[in-house]
């Protein structure tokens, strides 16, 4: 048999005050830092190139839409948030999406419906409030989704400087 000898506790020991005092002055500590917190919408957050927003169709300086519906991004998407019906056209690309939807409900925001576009026809926008008085109105179609490319412009730049940061590795190689 062991016996385990125990400290005896004082009274000070016994009514926790050395935990309290410990725990009001971590508090005390907090209360005088400066504060972090943003004041949000009032303060909008900071975005730049690199920010994931929701994804955006690119529309051409004159009006046309550089998608082709060829599914790719349907495809990729992990969440199933897109769905795409293409038709024929008379222009020189033969199709062009009739109906694009993206779920924002489902859209988890991960980018791999921009990466698997060979036409750089969907891009991550720097839009992030994402907020509705119902659930349809977060079923974005065509036209909710469409985005003239100047406006997307910063991220395309930097889409192409990731994607050609491989070429230049391997040419000099």
């Amino acid at each position: 048999m062991v016996i385990v000898k125990r400290k005896q506790l004082s009274l000070f020991e016994r009514l926790y005050l050395p935990e309290i005092f410990r725990g009001l002055g971590v508090t005390m500590r907090a209360i005088f830092r400066r504060k972090i917190t943003r004041q949000y919408p009032e303060e909008p957050l900071v975005t730049n190139a690199v920010t994931r927003g929701q994804p955006r169709l690119v529309v051409n300086e004159d009006d046309t839409i550089r998608c082709v519906s060829c599914g790719l991004c349907e495809i990729a998407c992990p969440a199933y948030a897109i769905t795409i019906d293409g038709q024929e056209t008379e222009r020189f690309i033969e199709r062009e999406p009739e109906r694009f939807d993206i779920d924002m409900l489902r859209c988890i925001l991960c980018g791999f419906c921009e990466e698997a576009c060979p036409k750089d026809a969907i891009l991550m926008s720097n839009e992030l409030e994402l907020a509705d008085t119902s659930r349809q109105a977060l079923i974005y179609d065509i036209e909710k989704l469409k985005r003239p490319v100047s406006s997307l412009q910063d991220r395309l730049d930097y889409v192409y400087k990731l994607n050609n940061r491989w070429q230049n590795s391997s040419s000099t190689s």
